[in-house]
């Protein structure tokens, strides 16, 4: 009798460890959660904070320092390695992308933004950028997402 026994659980383990289920992974330990859809809002209502991050990266490519007014000083030391760094870092962050790059921030458009984690903060991904050619790589200054805050009349680039 225990001989059966044993035998209908040996049979039985390989034959549930192949039932094509796969066990549901395990987010990792302070992951947050991940949303199943993203949000996209009503274009109108995001039409300022997409023309800033718009200019943002079209003056990038320009060398045009004028868009680091379009930052805070928290987005310069994470992207520039300081408050203030965007300045005197743009030329260095320029020559980091391909001209390909450079080429492609030229007629980039931002279409589309998502809430952000704050209020009056809208995000954009930067696989929701919109390209006339060939897309820009992301990388360095060209941030996975772009976190945008309204600080008085004008929206900021805050990670």
């Amino acid at each position: 009798m225990r001989l059966r026994l044993l035998l209908v659980v040996a049979l039985a383990l390989p034959a549930a460890a192949c039932s094509g289920d796969p066990a549901p992974a395990k987010p990792a330990a302070g992951t947050p959660p991940r949303p199943s859809a993203r949000t996209a809002l009503p274009p109108k209502q995001t039409a300022a904070a997409r023309t800033a991050l718009t200019k943002y990266l079209r003056g990038l490519a320009a060398g045009d320092a004028k868009v680091c007014g379009l930052t805070t000083p928290a987005y310069e030391r994470a992207v520039y390695g300081k408050p203030g760094g965007c300045r005197p870092g743009l030329p260095q962050a320029r020559r980091k992308l391909r001209p390909k790059d450079l080429a492609a921030l030229r007629t980039v458009t931002v279409p589309t933004a998502e809430p952000g984690a704050g209020p009056g903060e809208y995000s954009v991904q930067f696989e929701d950028l919109k390209w006339k050619a060939e897309p820009a790589r992301p990388g360095g200054v060209l941030a996975a997402r772009f976190t945008l805050h309204k600080s008085g009349p004008h929206w900021l680039l805050v990670s």
